[in-house]
């Protein structure tokens, strides 16, 4: 049978002026704008995220997005004076060859701040033996040494949601108004390690310093130690001994040393390029995180170290409570140190001075323009109270035989503090000019502000510790 050929198939001819493709083409410009759509608004979330994110895991180096800081959501990148970084660090007087879930208590007690937008940084050491309010536990408070807040919460003694590390935050949050964000418990084991793993660190010992009895583990036995004046190079051991010795000395000196051996570590990270090694610095937190208690996380960590970095050594102060504390024994018996709490609230806000005042830092020279002898140096007082660093206040007379008004002058554009000053010294705004043309000369060298000082402010100055 003879097959038939195939028929051939004609599809029907589309009407002139419609397109190749039918209808489908009506909806394509309609898929891609909502395609950009979605990836535009994908994009604003992320950046969004992102530009908050910074601020936490990149604290004073924040993203610049540019000319989109200004739409919603979007963070401009710019300081932030409400940032400041908080973390409490405890070292726990365990010895070597005690077990490493001991709970013990604190030999060593700082708070250790970095104001990211003013660029500073700065350690307050509380001496061990200092007395305060412990929270009990049951929304009261009971008195004791700062040594055993930590102690009492890990052991026990102290039912404390957080354990130790949360009753030592809390200690020191209701003792002296110092809002805490993280905490580091470290051991001697930890300090010694650090100061080996960067090699040791150097310390120019001011003054001689000996024990004949020291010992950091209950199995070691005794042993004679001893620095004599002058640069040293120092391991870990030795700069633990240095750091922990109190034949001779009390608290308050061996804060001093600690404030020593603080910053020859952080010059030796510094000068290592250590801060700016990602690699190395997460190799190190990775390598001695599990042997510290920490609520910081790594990532964190490495912004904070990055922002130490850019901090210059010369805005890092360290304060000690040598001139605020003096002996006292407990009810129990207990050598222990009571405060002046006015002076430890100044030199609190020393360090944690308004960060935008910080980042001016103003040169300010006092003038007594009055006939009232030690005005300028009664002034200085409460300035340096309200947390102006002394070293930035100098003193001098001013010609004028007997000064009604005080008057503000603002030389160099520190508009922000010149407005503080007003403020403390209880001064209006028309006696803050930036008239330089009619300020007088400085006595001690250059300036930013002027202050002349009059009669209106020798009331307000009788009580320096207001």
């Amino acid at each position: 049978m003879k097959k038939e050929p195939p028929r051939e198939i004609r599809l029907p001819e589309r009407p002139e002026g419609e397109p190749q493709e039918g209808r489908g083409r009506r909806y394509r410009p309609l898929l891609v704008f909502g395609i950009a759509a979605f990836a535009v608004l994908a994009f604003y979330a992320l950046l969004a995220v992102i530009t908050q994110l910074d601020d936490y895991f990149l604290p004073g180096n924040e993203i610049d997005a540019g000319f989109l800081n200004n739409l919603p959501f979007i963070d401009s990148g710019n300081p932030d004076f409400n940032d400041r970084i908080n973390i409490l660090v405890l070292g726990l007087d365990r010895r070597l060859d005690e077990p490493k879930d001991l709970a013990t208590r604190t030999d060593t007690v700082f708070v250790l701040t970095i104001d990211p937008a003013s660029n500073t940084a700065g350690v307050f050491s509380i001496p061990r033996d200092l007395w305060v309010e412990i929270p009990d536990g049951q929304g009261g408070f009971f008195e004791q040494r700062i040594n055993v807040a930590y102690e009492f919460g890990e052991n026990g003694e102290v039912k404390y949601k957080g354990g130790g590390p949360a009753l030592a935050k809390d200690t020191i949050e209701h003792n002296f108004g110092i809002h805490i964000d993280h905490y580091a418990v470290l051991d001697f084991e930890n300090f010694i390690s650090v100061i080996d793993e960067l090699g040791g660190v150097d310390i120019d010992v001011p003054e001689y310093v000996y024990d004949p009895l020291y010992e950091e583990c209950y199995s070691c036995g005794y042993y004679a130690v001893e620095f004599l004046p002058g640069p040293q190079h120092m391991d870990g051991v030795r700069a633990l001994a240095y750091a922990r010795i109190r034949y001779g000395s009390g608290d308050l000196q061996r804060i001093e040393r600690q404030h020593l051996v603080m910053r020859a570590t952080l010059n030796k990270a510094a000068d290592l390029g250590l801060l700016l090694n990602p690699k190395k610095l997460l190799s190190l937190f990775n390598k001695y995180r599990k042997s510290f208690r920490t609520d910081i996380s790594a990532p964190r960590a490495f912004g904070i170290a990055l922002k130490a970095n850019d901090i210059p050594q010369e805005r890092i102060r360290m304060i000690s409570l040598k001139d605020a504390v003096f002996s006292y024994t407990g009810p129990g018996g207990e050598a222990a140190l009571e405060w002046d709490r006015d002076k430890v609230e100044g030199l609190k806000r020393q360090l944690f001075l308004d960060g935008r005042i910080q980042a001016e830092a103003a040169k300010i020279e006092l003038q007594n323009a009055t006939d009232v002898p030690g005005l300028a140096t009664d002034v200085a007082e409460r300035l340096s109270n309200q947390g102006l660093w002394p070293e930035l206040l100098a003193l001098a007379d001013n010609p004028a035989s007997d000064r009604r008004r005080t008057l503000i002058y603002n030389l160099n554009g520190k508009d922000y503090t010149a407005e503080k000053l007003a403020e403390w010294l209880g001064l209006s705004e028309d006696q803050v000019t930036d008239d330089a043309d009619r300020a007088p000369p400085t006595v001690n060298g250059p300036a930013d502000i002027i202050i002349i000082l009059g009669r209106d402010v020798v009331a307000l100055t009788r009580d320096v510790g207001g």
